[in-house]
C-alpha cells in the first residue's frame, strides 16, 4: 500500500467515524468548579460565569475591555509545538472531528460542527498532517509491573482530587477532569513526559506538577495505559544456565521461542537465565547513531553482526554507550542478555539522524520487508502539511494554541467580549457554520451572560473574591477548605490517604486555608505556589507546583485579605545562646517532648512523624507560633496537638523567666537555627551518655571545635569544657549535657564528636601565651607546637578536678578551670598560675581578641554574646590595644604570675 493508500485508509476511518461522531453524544464542557459551585439553581451566575469565560479561554478570540476584563483567569490551551511525538494522529482525526464526543466534557470546541460530514473530514485531514509533522510516536507497551505499582501512585498521590478513581467500584463525578481512555491518544512516553512536565505543554497551571520522578511518572504512564496494544516486533530465544558472562547463545539449545512487543525479560523462571532479542532496525537517514543499553546483568548489542555496545558480566543496573554509523534502510538487530540472580532489567536506547534519545522499540519492525506493517503507519504528506499550516493559522487556531513556526495570525474578526448575546454564536445552544461550538449547558449560558451583563458593576474584585475565584479556577477546593467553601468531598474522601493512622484526618486531608496568610511567611507561599511542597510527609497526597505566573497573585491577595496574628513584644536581657539552649531542653525528651511527634532534620521522631520542627521558621510568621502554641485548639479545632502552656499556664517555671510568652520565644529561637541547630535530647540513636554526678567526668578524644588531642570534662555543676592539648588552649565551653560517646566508643569511630548540651561557646584557635618583642607586635598566629610549647599533662585534685599543665619559653604553666556555682548557665573560673626559674620580661597572656566592648567592673564583652575579666589583678595594669582593627586584651606575666579569668556566657 503506498502512502496516498494510507492517506485513504485513515481518511475512510475518520468517515467511518462520522456517523458515531455527533452532537447527541457530546457533553457539555466539565469545569470542576462551575459543577461544584455554581450550577445549581440560586448560585452565583456571575462569579460562575467569570470562571468559565476564564476557562474557556473565551478571550483568547474576544477582545475584552478592563470592567470585562476584571476576574477572568485565562486558561492558556495546549502548545502544539511538539504535538505529533507525543499524540496519535488517528486520535488527532476522531479529536478534531468532534472533541465532545471523543473526549465528554472536554473544553475544546468543536471546530467544523457546522460543516458537512465531507467538508469537515477535508479540513481535518490537513490540520492532522500538519500537526503530527511536529513529531513522531515512538510505541512501546505498558510493562504489567509498573502498572500495579503506578495505580498504587495514581490513587494516593493526588491524581483522584481531580481525576475520577479508575476502580470498577468507584462513581463517575461530575466534579471530575475527564480523562476519557487514554490508550488510543497517548505513548506511554508521550504520557510519561508529559506527567513529569505538565506545564511544558499546558502552562496555564490547571493540570499541576506533582513533583513525579521519572520513575513514578512512567508508573503512572504504565498504569493508564496498561491496555494499550503494541503490535510484536521482536522474537526471542529463552535459555537456562548459571553464567558469569554471556554464553556463546548459538551453542545451546532455547528452552523457548517467541514473540515480544518489549524488552519484558520475565520469561521463565525467575533467575539463572538468558534471553536473545532479535529484530529489524529501520533508518531513515544515514548518520552516527548513539545505542544507550542498560541491564542487570549482562548484555550486549549486535548490529548487522557488529558489536556496538558491551555491557557483559554480573552486576547491579548499569548503562554502556556505543555509537555506529548506519546507512539509511533496515539493519538486522541483536540483544544477547543474562541474569545470575536478583534483579533483571534490561533496556536500549537510540539517538541520532534526527532522533531524541527515545526507546529502541518505537524504530524496530518485526520483519525486514514489512510491508504490511509500513502500510498500516500514518505517513505525514509535505503537501497537507503547509496546507494544514496555512488552516491553522486562517482558522485563528494560534489564539488559543502556541506553535512554533506558524505565521503570524491576522486581526481577530470575532466580535468585542462585551457585545456577545445569549443564545448567539459561541452562546448559542446549536452549532452554526464557522463558529466554535461548545455544547453548552444550559446553566453554563445562564451564567456566562450573567457575567457579561454584570461586567460594568464591578471593574474589579475585592481580595476575598479574586482568592475564591482563584482557588476555583485551581481546583484548590478539592483538597482545600477555606472559610467554610470547598474541602474533600465525602466521595473523594477514602483516596487521602496516610501512613500515620494514628494521626487521624490531620495525617491524610490537606490542611485548611483558613486565615494561612496570616500563618505563613509570603516567601514559603510563593515557594509552595511555585515549587510545590512535601512538608508533611506521612500524608500521600501531595501538593502540586502551579507555577508563580499562574497563582502567584495569590500570596499578596493572601496576605492583605487574612488578619495577621497579634503580635507578642517579647523583652528579655537572656543571652542568645542561652535562649537557644532554653529552647532546646524545651523541644527535648526531658521537658515538652517535641520530638515525640515531630522530626528533627534527618532525625526521625520518637513517635508518629509530624512535621518537622526544622522547617517550622522558614514557614511560619514568628506572631502566629506564638499565638498557637498558647492555644493550638482555637486554630485548629480536633487537633492533636497539645496546649503546652494551657490558658497561658507555665509548667515548667523554672526555665528562664518562667513565663509562657518568654518561654515560646526560647523555643522559636532555638528554632531559627533549622538543620544547624543542636539535636534535642532524646533523639540519637543509642547514645552513650557520659554523666557527672559528684565528680567531674573526663573524656579524651576528637571534639568538634577542640580539635584532635582533646580532653573534655564535664562538671557536676553542668558546666563543661574541651581543652585542646595540642595547641594548649581553653577551645570549647557549654552548659548541660556532657558529651555521648557512642560515635569513638563503637565501631571504628570516626569524626569529631559535637558537644551534647547547650549554650556551646567556642573561643579562638590561637595559643593563650606569647613572647612578644614588643608590647605592640603582633600575637603569633603559629601553632605550640610549631613555637615549641609542650604539654605536660593534668593533675586531679581531691574533688577530681584537673589541673592542666604545660611549658612555654622554659615557664610552667598551670590551668585550672572549675565552675563558680551550681546555678542554671554557672560561670566558669579559671586560675592561671606562672612559675619559671627566670625573668619572664615580654611573656603575655591573652585574655581575649576580636570585637572587645570594655565595661565596668572590669568586665570586656566579646561580639555582643559573651563576658570576660581579670580578678585578682588591677584593671590598669592590664594592656587593651588595637591591632589590624581587632580590640586584644593582655596579662603582662612581669606585673602579675597568678590570676583568674572569669567567664561568663
Amino acid at each position: 500500500m503506498t502512502r496516498d493508500c494510507a492517506c485513504v485508509w485513515l481518511a475512510t476511518l475518520c468517515i467511518a467515524l462520522s456517523s458515531t461522531l455527533t452532537t447527541a453524544d457530546a457533553a457539555e464542557p466539565r469545569i470542576p468548579g462551575f459543577e461544584r459551585f455554581y450550577q445549581a439553581a440560586g448560585a452565583d451566575k456571575v462569579s460562575g460565569g467569570r470562571l468559565l469565560l476564564g476557562e474557556l479561554s473565551c478571550t483568547s478570540c474576544h477582545q475584552a475591555d478592563a470592567a470585562h476584563a476584571a476576574g477572568i483567569l485565562r486558561k492558556q490551551a495546549p502548545i502544539l509545538s511538539e504535538v505529533g511525538s507525543r499524540v496519535r494522529p488517528e486520535y488527532l482525526y476522531q479529536f478534531l472531528a468532534d472533541p465532545q464526543a471523543t473526549k465528554p466534557g472536554t473544553s475544546m470546541p468543536s471546530l467544523f460542527a457546522g460543516l458537512s460530514p465531507v467538508e469537515r473530514d477535508a479540513q481535518v485531514d490537513l490540520l492532522v498532517h500538519f500537526l503530527a509533522s511536529t513529531g513522531k510516536i515512538a510505541d512501546t507497551p505498558a510493562p504489567t509491573s509498573l502498572a500495579q505499582q503506578g495505580e498504587q501512585l495514581f490513587h494516593s498521590v493526588g491524581c483522584v482530587a481531580c481525576h475520577d478513581a479508575r476502580r470498577d467500584d468507584s462513581p463517575a463525578l461530575k466534579t471530575s477532569v475527564p480523562l476519557g481512555k487514554l490508550e488510543p491518544k497517548y505513548t506511554v512516553n508521550g504520557l510519561t513526559a508529559f506527567l513529569k512536565n505538565p506545564h511544558h505543554v499546558r502552562p496555564s497551571g490547571r493540570m499541576p506538577s506533582l513533583n513525579l520522578n521519572d520513575d513514578e511518572a512512567r508508573k503512572i504512564a504504565a498504569y493508564l495505559l496498561k491496555d494499550l496494544k503494541v503490535a510484536a516486533v521482536l522474537t526471542y530465544d529463552y535459555y537456562e544456565g548459571d553464567w558469569q558472562r554471556l554464553p556463546d547463545f548459538k551453542k545451546l539449545k532455547p528452552k523457548a521461542s517467541g514473540s515480544a512487543g518489549s524488552l519484558d525479560v520475565q520469561l521463565g523462571r525467575a533467575d539463572r537465565f538468558g534471553v536473545v532479542f532479535q529484530s529489524f532496525l529501520a533508518i531513515d537517514k544515514t548518520a552516527d547513531y548513539k545505542f544507550r543499553l542498560g541491564s542487570d546483568d549482562g548484555s550486549r548489542l549486535l548490529i548487522d553482526n557488529r558489536e556496538v555496545v558491551n555491557n557483559d558480566g554480573v552486576h547491579a543496573q548499569q548503562y554502556r554507550e556505543g555509537q555506529v554509523k548506519l546507512e539509511a534502510g533496515v539493519h538486522r538487530l541483536v540483544i544477547e542478555y543474562f541474569d545470575q540472580g536478583a534483579h533483571n532489567t534490561l533496556s536500549l536506547e537510540i539517538e541520532g539522524g534526527g532522533l531524541k534519545r527515545q526507546s529502541i522499540l518505537g524504530v524496530l519492525r518485526a520483519t525486514k520487508e514489512a510491508k504490511d506493517e509500513d502500510d498500516r503507519r500514518f505517513v505525514v504528506d509535505p503537501g497537507k502539511v503547509e496546507k494544514g499550516r496555512a488552516l491553522f493559522a486562517s482558522m485563528g487556531c494560534a489564539s488559543c494554541h502556541q506553535m512554533k513556526d506558524v505565521k503570524a495570525m491576522p486581526a481577530l474578526t470575532a466580535p468585542p467580549l462585551a457585545s456577545l448575546k445569549a443564545g448567539q454564536g459561541c452562546l448559542g445552544a446549536k452549532s452554526q457554520k464557522h463558529v466554535p461550538h461548545f455544547s453548552l449547558s444550559t446553566q453554563q449560558q445562564a451564567a456566562l451572560q450573567s457575567a457579561l451583563g454584570a461586567a460594568k458593576q464591578a471593574a474589579t474584585l475585592a481580595p476575598a473574591a479574586q482568592i475564591a475565584h482563584t482557588m476555583t479556577s485551581f481546583n484548590c477546593y478539592a483538597c482545600h477548605e477555606r472559610d467554610q467553601q470547598g474541602g474533600v468531598e465525602r466521595s473523594r474522601n477514602a483516596w487521602f490517604l496516610s501512613n500515620q493512622k494514628e494521626m487521624g484526618d490531620e495525617g491524610r486531608i490537606p490542611p485548611t486555608l483558613t486565615g494561612v496568610g496570616g500563618k505563613l511567611k509570603s516567601q514559603w507561599l510563593k515557594h509552595v505556589f511555585d515549587q510545590g511542597a512535601k512538608d508533611r510527609p506521612y500524608m500521600f497526597t501531595r501538593m502540586p507546583k502551579f507555577g508563580s505566573e499562574n497563582t502567584g497573585q495569590l500570596v499578596q491577595l493572601l496576605q492583605s485579605n487574612d488578619k495577621p496574628a497579634v503580635a507578642k513584644e517579647i523583652k528579655t536581657d537572656v543571652a542568645l545562646r542561652k535562649l537557644k539552649a532554653s529552647g532546646r531542653q524545651l523541644a527535648g525528651a526531658q521537658a515538652f517532648s517535641c520530638i515525640k511527634c515531630h522530626s528533627f532534620g534527618k532525625f526521625k521522631a520518637t513517635g508518629i512523624q509530624a512535621m518537622a520542627l526544622t522547617t517550622m521558621t522558614q514557614r511560619l510568621n514568628e506572631d502566629w507560633f506564638h499565638q498557637y502554641m498558647l492555644n493550638p485548639q482555637a486554630y485548629r479545632p480536633g487537633t492533636r496537638m497539645p496546649a503546652s502552656w494551657p490558658n497561658g499556664q507555665v509548667l515548667l517555671p523554672k526555665i528562664l523567666d518562667g513565663t509562657a510568652d518568654t518561654q515560646i520565644h526560647a523555643l522559636w529561637t532555638y528554632l531559627l537555627d533549622g538543620d544547624k541547630a543542636a539535636v534535642p535530647s532524646g533523639l540519637q540513636n543509642n547514645p552513650i551518655e557520659l554523666i557527672a554526678y559528684d565528680e567531674p567526668v573526663l573524656y579524651r578524644n576528637f571534639i568538634e571545635g577542640a580539635g584532635p588531642r582533646a580532653i573534655g570534662v564535664g562538671y557536676p555543676a553542668k558546666v563543661n569544657l574541651a581543652f585542646d592539648a595540642q595547641n594548649l588552649r581553653l577551645a570549647v565551653l557549654w552548659h548541660n549535657a556532657f558529651i555521648d560517646a557512642s560515635k569513638h566508643w563503637v565501631g571504628r569511630g570516626p569524626g569529631y564528636q559535637r558537644p551534647l548540651g547547650d549554650n556551646i561557646l567556642t573561643l579562638p584557635d590561637v595559643v593563650t601565651f606569647a613572647v612578644l618583642e614588643s608590647p605592640d607586635a603582633k600575637w603569633p598566629q603559629q601553632k605550640a607546637r610549631e613555637l615549641g610549647y609542650r604539654f605536660r599533662g593534668y593533675r586531679l585534685d581531691d574533688q577530681q578536678q584537673p589541673t592542666f599543665m604545660y611549658e612555654v619559653h622554659g615557664a610552667r604553666i598551670e590551668d585550672k578551670p572549675e565552675p563558680m556555682n551550681d546555678d542554671q548557665f554557672a560561670p566558669l573560673r579559671r586560675h592561671i598560675k606562672v612559675t619559671s626559674p627566670k625573668a619572664i620580661d615580654g611573656m603575655y597572656y591573652r585574655v581575649v581578641g576580636g570585637n572587645v566592648k570594655q565595661l565596668g567592673d572590669g568586665w570586656f564583652e566579646v561580639d555582643g554574646t559573651w563576658k570576660t575579666r581579670v580578678d585578682g589583678l588591677d584593671p590598669a595594669q592590664l594592656i587593651v590595644r588595637k591591632i589590624d582593627g581587632k580590640t586584644e586584651v593582655l596579662v603582662p606575666l612581669a606585673v602579675a604570675r597568678e590570676f583568674v579569668q572569669e567567664y561568663l556566657w
